[in-house]
């Protein structure tokens, strides 16, 4: 204990802090309760020294040796005390031990010295051990002190009367030491108001951290639900527009698609609702005994086509042997569904899931072990520990798949609802596993279908969606048409399906299902709009907006952002990084229609300018930023192959790494005019500036323009100005 003191001389008040808390750290207390634990140690210290300095000055300075026994038993209750205090779990007994020996000594020690009114103030040190007693934290044994403390005063006032001074207890002494104890006992107090301060600051700052995260929660809460609502809502909305509009296209398939939809919905509400009756103890077991094995082998074949549609191999693994055992079909059927859709979600095409149940000897208890196994792109270590969490999503901005944060707190839940525990085991590229433990017992009714007949359907259909994909147009077909391309980069199909009955008579519609197929598209195509999600995996719809504003090719596309993160944050970022509009899923289909040809609108008048516009000013005028940069590009390369009468769409293709379609679609989006045209077009302006500014003649002006052939100068130059270039003459 002294080498400790001796070596926190040297350190600061910060250091020897979280030196006293490593020494006295255990595993096994709370937090709150470890802040306790320190402040009692520190008051046993101070005590302690207290009393080493006290038993010195009284034994050696005013020679009071018959009660050195005081000094004896205070000095061996503190040796054993410190160390059973630091190792015990419940420091509290120890302190409060320790303390009501003290009382006890000074209640003796008062006897002997004559009573109250000689006590040397020795009464304070009862008084200081019934206060330290308040650190420990147990109101109970501070009541209990203090009545100690309270009886042995009034016991030594009773006895007052029979009580002698001893000839060593002068007035003198007795008055030095008084004060001393007095002054010591003030100090205590001190430090007791001090930590009461602290505490009290401290618990404010808790109160209100604990406000802020409830109120973080909540906001957690509405931005996670309202987004998962808002895209059936959209389905659910549309298909009821469309059936209304046009009954005979939509009243075969609109309803099953709405009551899909509306299972989503459901599930949802009652995944909240689930927790909170877990939480609240009103979610009781309707258990049933079956054999488990044959029961997950059909929830987990229920998702057999779910992975089929999604090009992965689903394999069940069974033991041949029946596995007989209590367990709530319901509760276990929605936590087999979360982790296998959730696998499913999260594993590529060409992946595979694994599912298989054993039984198992624990501790020479019976177990039940469920493994849901992926090969999906895994979990990082990081965030292992908090995937159970409530709201909580790993952060990844590869993959940015919708999401609450629901669904695997739930089954946490759940699992422990039914006496058992989960855990999981991941890499990332290999894939995780999540492996669910179970107790066997034998104590409720034989179900002889194994609880598959007492499941409903909805529960399931509600994770199982596989809309069909239609047949995408063909590009070419795109190109000769007349109606401008619009590329829809959205991943739920439902929505792309309600997007194309509503938009192919206007356009041209080409898809993406998620943020790289649809930059590679768009690069490929060169669209003459885009319409995005925000919330798709691979990449996410912001990630594409930064690829396509950074891209030559696509930087000039308009882009419409439809989501259903409705945020200021989420609208201000899109907005930023380069989208035209930000549309809020439920859309109407109205403001949808306005705002996509507002922004074709807009083009036209742009391809109206830039088509009018000398080509001089291509290089001054910065109103449409990004296509003067391009076309500003492309009369670089013109006037430095000026005199080059072979160098044309091929070379140009090839200085700016782009396909000649490429080169095609977006010029011809810029200025509804084709390459060559413009090419040639260029040549004659600057054969003409020539003729009228540097004073060349037909025959010098055509060659250095890239014209070798006079006859054919003469008459392009009329076809592009209305007279023959020897007029400029």
């Amino acid at each position: 204990m002294i080498n400790i003191l001796k070596a926190m001389k040297h350190v600061t008040g910060r250091e020897i802090v979280n030196r006293i808390d490593r020494y006295l750290a255990d595993p096994r207390l709370e937090p709150e309760a470890l802040l306790r634990k320190r402040w009692a140690w520190i008051w046993m210290v101070v005590t302690f020294v207290f009393v080493l300095i006290t038993a010195f000055f009284e034994l050696v300075i005013l020679k009071a040796w018959p009660i050195w026994w005081v000094g004896a038993a205070f000095g061996v209750s503190y040796l054993i005390g410190f160390p059973v205090f630091r190792r015990s779990k419940r420091f509290d007994l120890v302190i409060n031990i320790v303390f009501s020996i003290f009382i006890i000594v000074v209640f003796f020690a008062m006897l002997q010295i004559g009573g109250l009114t000689t006590s040397m103030g020795f009464v304070f040190v009862g008084l200081n051990c019934a206060m330290g007693s308040v650190l420990a934290g147990n109101l109970r044994w501070t009541i209990g002190m203090f009545i100690l403390y309270c009886s042995t005063i009034l016991f030594v006032g009773i006895l007052q009367p029979y009580l002698t001074t001893p000839d060593y207890i002068t007035p003198a002494v007795n008055t030095i030491t008084f004060v001393g104890l007095a002054l010591w006992i003030n100090a205590c107090i001190l430090f007791l108001v001090i930590l009461f301060m602290k505490d009290k600051n401290r618990y404010e700052k808790a109160e209100a951290e604990k406000v802020r995260k409830i109120d973080e929660a909540k906001t957690l809460l509405y931005t996670n639900v309202s987004h998962e609502f808002r895209t059936p809502l959209t389905i659910i909305q549309g298909m009821a527009e469309q059936m209304e509009q046009h009954p005979d296209k939509w009243l075969k398939t609109g309803p099953g698609k709405i009551k899909v939809q509306s299972q989503v919905l459901l599930r949802l509400v009652n995944q909240m609702l689930d927790i909170s009756k877990i939480e609240a103890e009103s979610m009781p077991l309707d258990l049933i005994h079956g054999d488990i094995r044959k029961y997950v082998q059909y929830v987990a074949g229920s998702f057999h086509s779910l992975a089929e549609n999604r090009d992965i191999r689903l394999q069940v693994d069974l033991n041949d042997k029946p596995i007989y055992t209590d367990y709530d079909p319901e509760k276990l059927m929605l936590v087999l569904s979360n982790l296998m859709s959730n696998a499913i979600k999260f594993t590529a095409p060409g992946g595979h899931i694994s599912v298989d149940v054993s039984g198992t000897i624990e501790k020479k208890e019976e177990k039940i072990e469920i493994h849901v196994r992926d090969s999906g792109k895994g979990i990082p270590q990081e965030a292992i520990g908090r995937i159970f969490d409530r709201f909580y999503q790993v952060p990844d901005k590869n993959d940015q798949t919708p999401g609450t944060g629901l669904g695997l707190a739930l089954t946490r839940e759940l699992v422990k609802l039914m006496k058992g525990n989960i855990s999981v085991t991941s890499e990332v590229g290999t894939g995780t596993e999540f492996i669910i433990m179970l107790p066997v017992t034998r104590n409720a009714m034989v179900e002889e279908d194994n609880g598959i007949s007492m499941v409903h359907s909805e529960p399931i259909n509600s994770f199982i969606q596989m809309p069909e994909r239609g047949k995408e147009p063909d590009f070419h077909s795109a190109i000769l048409s007349e109606k401008p391309i619009l590329l829809i980069v959205e991943d739920n199909m439902d929505v792309v399906e309600y997007l194309i009955s509503i938009l192919e008579d206007h356009y041209m519609i080409e898809l993406a299902s998620n943020g790289k197929a649809g930059f590679e598209k768009a690069s490929e195509i060169i669209p003459d709009i885009i319409l995005t999600d925000v919330m798709m995996p691979q990449m996410d719809g912001f990630e594409l907006l930064r690829h396509l504003k950074d891209d030559i090719r696509t930087d000039h596309i308009p882009v419409v952002v439809l989501t259903a993160r409705g945020d200021l944050q989420s609208k201000l970022t899109g907005l930023e990084i380069g989208a035209d509009h930000y549309l809020v899923k439920p859309f109407s289909e109205k403001e949808l229609f306005l705002k996509l040809n507002n922004l074709l609108e807009l083009r036209r008048k742009m391809q109206q300018k830039l088509r009018s516009m000398p080509s001089p000013l291509y290089h001054g005028n910065t109103q449409y930023r990004y296509e003067l940069q391009f076309l500003s590009r492309i009369n670089s390369l013109l006037d430095d192959q000026l005199q080059n009468e072979d160098f044309g769409i091929k070379d140009i293709c090839s200085n700016l790494n782009m396909s000649r379609p490429q080169l095609y679609r977006k010029f011809t989006a810029l200025t509804k005019r084709s390459v060559g045209r413009y090419i040639r077009s260029y040549r004659l302006h600057k054969a003409k500036e020539k003729i009228e500014s540097q004073g060349k003649n037909v025959t010098e002006a055509a060659y250095e323009s890239g014209f070798k052939n006079l006859s054919h100068f003469s008459t392009s130059f009329r076809e592009e100005f209305g007279y023959p270039p020897s007029d400029l003459l």
